[in-house]
């Protein structure tokens, strides 16, 4: 049950004072609590809580401040509530009184399992675009895009490793409470077999004991089965890459190395402030995302007008979706991309981390020739991997061509209209947007290096998603205080200056 204005209460406690003696004027947290607003929080979050029943829940803002704080210093939360106990800074900031107890660190993971929706994230970005466009600070109808990866917090692992694992543990399960069943395990497969003869086999187990664990009463392996079933029914079992994760995928940094986790697509305005966000898994293209992401900032109070970025979001669709709505594309083009983007609907897209072609199964060409054609046209041949080709699920739906051994796949060179968009590029206008580029980037370093985005700190699409957002908001504040206080700051000079400010 949600309490009604909790917050609202005066303090009675004598010790409040000690606040304003031992939380510097300076200190990040009084300065967060002066410039951002968060009585947004208590009104969104109030469809999440029952109003009538229930025993009294925490409050909603002071909750949504941990989880803030959370980000701000990397910390579990564990350690995050140890230290709130005897940090006077964060007591001020939750706005407790100096002597209350902290909750119990379990409480965060609940308030973010139960009461974190998608939604909710989506609105609590968007409010601190309003922040800052109120305060003056957000202007600007550019935005930057770009994606950074966070890898896994787990290990991958091969279809064939993942399959043969929950075989075991379902074995392992059925031996120690079940154990007459076990008569009816089919024998298994040699550690060398493949994932199709571990399909096979793990078939074969499931039928054999599917009458025995429907009438067991045992839990565990009712759904251990389940799942099994489920992965090789569904073919889902060629995806996944880890029994932990089974949301995360590879994706390339370059065309020798790989990771492993999501890809953070996010947009950001000149003023360095996050306006859209789309968390994604790691194999998606950055190209892709454009389109959302444009949207989203608009839907945000962005009156988006330019976009600027890499050449991984220079493709036909993302042109063409600019064109209609008159915003200037600020990306570089690659011959590469603009080959590609005459081939339609065949899902193979130019991975500019890895600098050549990806199939639709994630799946990177081993080189690139130019050729010339007999009727004078140049085009690209990029040649896969034919052991991977042939073990790919796509196999049978593939368009690449079979030629001397080797899979291929073919494009022709840039059209008259990819040719215009370069000498676009060549212009003085475009290479001076340009040189903004580099401002993403550094706040995709800064997410990283100070406020863990490197790692997923949990399992899960939606978990990396609510991660992504709380760390977007918490730089989106940083960036609104700093801004806020420089502007502060400099009419203080002013005022100074004329001698209507107090020295």
């Amino acid at each position: 049950m949600l309490r009604e204005n909790d917050q609202m209460r005066i303090s009675l406690s004598p010790y409040s004072g000690i606040y304003d003696a031992v939380v510097p004027q300076d200190h990040l947290l009084r300065k967060i609590k002066n410039n951002i607003d968060f009585s947004f929080v208590n009104p969104m979050l109030k469809k999440q809580y029952c109003e009538e029943f229930g025993r009294p829940a925490k409050e909603p803002e002071m909750m949504f401040k941990l989880q803030f704080m959370k980000r701000i210093y990397d910390l579990s939360d564990a350690r995050l509530v140890s230290q709130a106990q005897t940090d006077m800074a964060v007591k001020y900031f939750l706005d407790l009184d100096p002597e209350a107890p902290m909750i119990d660190p379990s409480l965060m993971t609940k308030f973010r399992k139960l009461r974190i929706t998608e939604d909710i994230l989506e609105e609590m970005l968007r409010e601190t675009v309003r922040q800052a466009i109120e305060k003056g600070i957000l202007k600007s109808n550019s935005i930057l895009v770009d994606a950074t990866h966070s890898a896994a917090n787990a290990r991958a692992k091969s279809p064939t490793q993942i399959l043969r694992q929950l075989c075991r543990e379902l074995r392992r399960e059925i031996y120690q409470n079940i154990y007459e069943l076990s008569d009816k395990f089919p024998e298994k497969p040699d550690e060398t077999a493949e994932l199709n003869e571990e399909i096979d086999y793990s078939v074969r187990l499931l039928d054999a004991i599917a009458q025995g664990v429907e009438n067991c009463d045992n839990k565990e392996i009712q759904a251990l089965y389940a799942r099994i079933r489920e992965l090789i029914e569904t073919d889902r079992i060629r995806e996944i890459r880890s029994v932990a994760d089974e949301e995360a995928r590879f994706g390339h940094k370059t065309p020798t190395s790989t990771f492993f986790g999501y890809k953070n697509h996010i947009a950001m305005s000149e003023e360095r402030i996050i306006t859209a966000i789309e968390v994604t898994s790691g194999e998606v293209p950055d190209g892709k995302i454009m389109q959302a992401l444009a949207e989203k900032s608009r839907e945000n109070g962005v009156d988006v007008k330019e976009i600027v970025g890499d050449m991984a979001f220079v493709s036909e669709d993302n042109l063409d979706y600019c064109e209609n709505n008159h915003i200037e594309l600020i990306a570089r083009t690659n011959p590469t991309v603009a080959a590609a983007a005459e081939k339609k609907d065949d899902d193979f897209v130019f991975n500019k981390d890895a600098a050549t072609m990806q199939c639709p199964a994630g799946k990177l060409a081993m080189r690139c020739d130019k050729r010339l054609s007999d009727n004078g046209n140049t085009y690209l041949r990029f040649a896969f991997s034919k052991p991977k080709c042939r073990k790919c699920p796509l196999f049978d739906q593939c368009p690449a061509t079979k030629k001397k051994g080797e899979f291929v796949y073919t494009m022709t060179m840039p059209t008259e209209k990819n040719l215009n968009r370069l000498a676009f590029e060549a212009s003085e206008a475009f290479q001076e947007r340009l040189k903004i580029r580099h401002r993403i980037e550094e706040k995709n370093g800064e997410m990283k290096v100070a406020h863990g985005l490197r790692r997923a700190d949990s399992t899960g699409l939606d978990a990396m998603r609510l991660q992504m957002f709380f760390t977007a908001f918490t730089v989106n504040a940083k960036r609104i205080v700093t801004l806020t206080t420089r502007k502060s700051g400099s009419l203080t000079c002013c005022l100074r200056l004329f001698r209507l400010w107090p020295v």
